[in-house]
């Protein structure tokens, strides 16, 4: 068994979605995109990418959660009343599955988790419109136990453009103030949505690390979503980390030399301690290399260690890169 320590997956928003409605990309039907959602309802036990089950199987497994709903469809009471439902359904997960995991706020409580056996749960926020991009909400989010919070998703809103929307838009005032507060209550800034302009706007504030939870290379890779080599030294030298994601349209080609080409050009570029995971599970429909879900990760051990990569190097990659920033 592998340790699979992992920075971001939609699996909370795949549980609670109906399919209805949205432009997530899920299917091109309502009847596929019903499907997709239909395969995952609760966290202990689904026919998604991710649940607890799978997760014992490895032999150490964290988790950080992602708090998301797109501000483009926002309920009639509003997203941070959304917020607060996704945020209930996590604890009702958590209490329901009490015998398989815990919910983890440090680095204490990760560890703490594991050496009982359980699955340790961390959570994150993607994109600031779930909270109506108001500072006076973070302290909340610290009390729950956020440590991870994307300015953007998809959508530009009044803190940033993203990588898609006014790619041109860097980080605003409000902006500035919204990552500075971030860092006051120790919840980390996540570029991997955000526009390059943002990204470097972030990095100029040199308030501290940076992640990319979920990008990979650009080089390698032409998406928006995915990393400069400039870039992916900046968080290097942040202190910060980089989730490698397992989406096949962030990878490229379909095979798993494609996917550890992403590993190893980061490797190639001084990642030995920058590097992590962060598959998108459940965020996304076509996962790299024929995965099907978590239960494929080692896949990836095996492929990186099959090339020579050490037991410790890989132990760092799956594991203590990402543990240590909690």
């Amino acid at each position: 068994m592998i340790p699979y320590f992992d920075a971001h997956c939609d699996t909370l928003y795949r549980c609670m979605e109906t399919g209805e409605g949205g432009e997530l990309d899920y299917g091109d039907t309502r009847a596929a995109q019903l499907a997709y959602f239909d395969k995952s309802r609760q966290l202990g036990q689904n026919e998604g990418h991710i649940d607890l089950v799978r997760g014992k199987e490895f032999s150490r497994y964290g988790q950080v959660f992602a708090l998301f709903h797109d501000g483009k469809y926002p309920p009639s009471d509003g997203m941070w009343a959304q917020c607060n439902r996704i945020h209930d359904f996590f604890l009702q997960q958590m209490e329901e599955n009490a015998d398989l995991v815990r919910h983890c706020r440090n680095g204490a409580e990760i560890d703490n988790a594991v050496e009982n056996g359980k699955i340790a749960a961390l959570l994150s926020i993607e994109g600031a419109d779930l909270i109506d991009c108001d500072p006076s909400k973070i302290e909340t989010l610290a009390q729950w136990g956020v440590r991870i919070l994307n300015p953007v998703w998809n959508r530009a809103n009044v803190l940033s453009g993203s990588h898609i929307a006014q790619p041109e838009r860097g980080l605003s005032q409000q902006g500035r103030g919204f990552v500075r507060e971030l860092y006051r209550h120790h919840i980390y800034p996540d570029v991997s949505h955000l526009s390059d302009r943002g990204f470097w706007d972030l990095v100029e504030l040199g308030e501290g690390a940076i992640v990319a939870t979920h990008s990979n290379a650009r080089s390698l890779c032409g998406h928006s979503r995915n990393l400069t080599d400039d870039q992916f030294r900046a968080i290097r030298d942040s202190g910060g980390v980089v989730g490698i994601n397992l989406y096949l349209h962030f990878v490229g080609e379909p095979t798993m030399d494609a996917l550890v080409a992403h590993v190893e050009h980061f490797l190639n570029l001084g990642g030995e301690k920058t590097i992590c995971l962060g598959g998108d599970l459940d965020g996304c429909e076509v996962l790299a290399a024929g995965m099907e879900g978590m239960q494929d990760v080692p896949r990836l051990y095996d492929a990186l260690r099959a090339r020579g990569y050490s037991a410790e190097l890989l132990e760092d990659i799956f594991w203590n890169n990402l543990r240590r920033m909690f």
